[in-house]
């Protein structure tokens, strides 16, 4: 427990003030969640690690496994258990244009059904099995992958309008209406960067513009595609907001809190809830089900820059602390946060307020 206190590098905020110091929750949102990073267990503590959290993360719950990729292994994906931070294994993903290599490296990757990876790079889609060994290759004839899930058995990708998938024949299947001119309204003068996670019978896609909030639309292969509402805590971002830190001994600042509705990165819990979480210094996310659009909030027990919440793992939420160094200009020293983790922890989620969705994460406790 003292270790966990002392991982959290500021002065925590008791859930109990949570309301008061971020205001209370819009009166439409179904529960609001915090993350308690005073209760909870730590995964892995390492000085030496360095994992990426802009590009994906993926959990196996079926064999407690944190695939990230790490500074360590440029060319290739590291598995830690989610029981005791230990190193598993490294899949290798080496650059080149070989079937089994990445041309121009990895871009996204994603958990098979049968416990294996697909990595996606920017020609090919790479599958392999539950130990890491190469299984098969893919390089779909659409834009270039942006993100990679597996849907009924077969990778599939997100594209401008749509999925693409590959066939149990091994040419592409289209998913989506992907016409022109719907493409082109839904893009029209913005960059088009997507994530995808795929359920049992559905893809879903997030897709981000260069202005307004992110995009989500769900695509099963019967050609039924669905947009589904991001809840207004979340697309509304957090105008105002600040955080405070520090640049040097004893200089306060005040930052701006990032804008969540941007890169939300989407993934399943364990009911088959979509989960988007995203870098923020207040309000990572929400967990939405897909079925009833009824939903939760997810926030912070206090404004931090120094970890982001990714994942959802049972009743609690995976984290990801960042590293942390020092600059020395002359008389002046500059106290950085790095974009790098080298700590990850599992917190239990509280609620503070609201009605919790049903069946939705069932066992989370509230406050008090």
């Amino acid at each position: 427990m003292n270790a966990i206190r002392r991982m959290n590098g500021y002065r925590a905020t008791t859930l109990l003030a949570l309301a008061a110091t971020l205001g209370a929750p819009a009166a439409h949102a179904q529960q609001v969640l915090a993350i308690d990073t005073v209760a909870g267990r730590i995964i892995i503590d390492d000085q030496w690690r360095a994992m990426e959290t802009i590009q994906d993360l993926v959990l196996d719950r079926n064999r407690a496994i944190i695939y990230v990729n790490d500074a360590e292994e440029p060319e290739g994906v590291m598995a830690f258990s989610l029981e005791t931070g230990e190193w598993l294994r490294t899949i290798r993903t080496p650059t080149g244009d070989g079937p089994f290599e990445l041309s121009r490296g990895k871009r996204s990757m994603a958990l098979a059904g049968d416990g294996g990876l697909y990595v996606s790079g920017y020609v090919r889609v790479l599958e392999f099995d539950s130990l890491g060994a190469p299984v098969s290759n893919w390089s779909p004839r659409a834009e270039v992958p942006t993100g990679v899930c597996e849907l009924d058995g077969q990778p599939a990708i997100p594209v401008q309008g749509g999925v693409v998938r590959r066939g149990s024949d091994g040419e592409d299947e289209v998913i989506g209406p992907r016409e022109r001119e719907q493409a082109a309204a839904a893009t029209s003068g913005r960059r088009f960067t997507a994530r995808i996670v795929c359920g049992r019978d559905r893809a879903y896609v997030v897709s981000s513009n260069t202005e307004g909030p992110d995009s989500v639309f769900a695509y099963r292969r019967t050609g039924e595609m669905v947009r589904l509402a991001v809840p207004d805590e979340v697309a509304e971002g957090l105008e105002g907001c600040t955080v405070a830190t520090t640049v040097g001994p004893g200089v306060p600042v005040e930052l701006p809190c990032i804008n969540v509705t941007r890169q939300l990165k989407p993934s399943l819990d364990s009911q088959g809830n979509l989960v988007l979480l995203g870098r923020n210094a207040v309000l990572p996310g929400a967990i939405i089900d897909p079925e009833t659009g009824c939903y939760a909030v997810v926030r912070k027990q206090a404004p931090s820059f120094a970890y982001d919440a990714l994942l959802v793992h049972q009743d609690s939420a995976l984290v990801f602390w960042y590293d942390k160094g020092t600059t020395v200009q002359g008389n002046r020293t500059t106290f950085t946060t790095y974009s790098a983790a080298n700590r990850v922890s599992l917190h239990p989620l509280r609620r503070v307020s609201g009605e919790p969705c049903p069946g939705m994460l069932p066992s989370v406790e509230d406050v008090g």
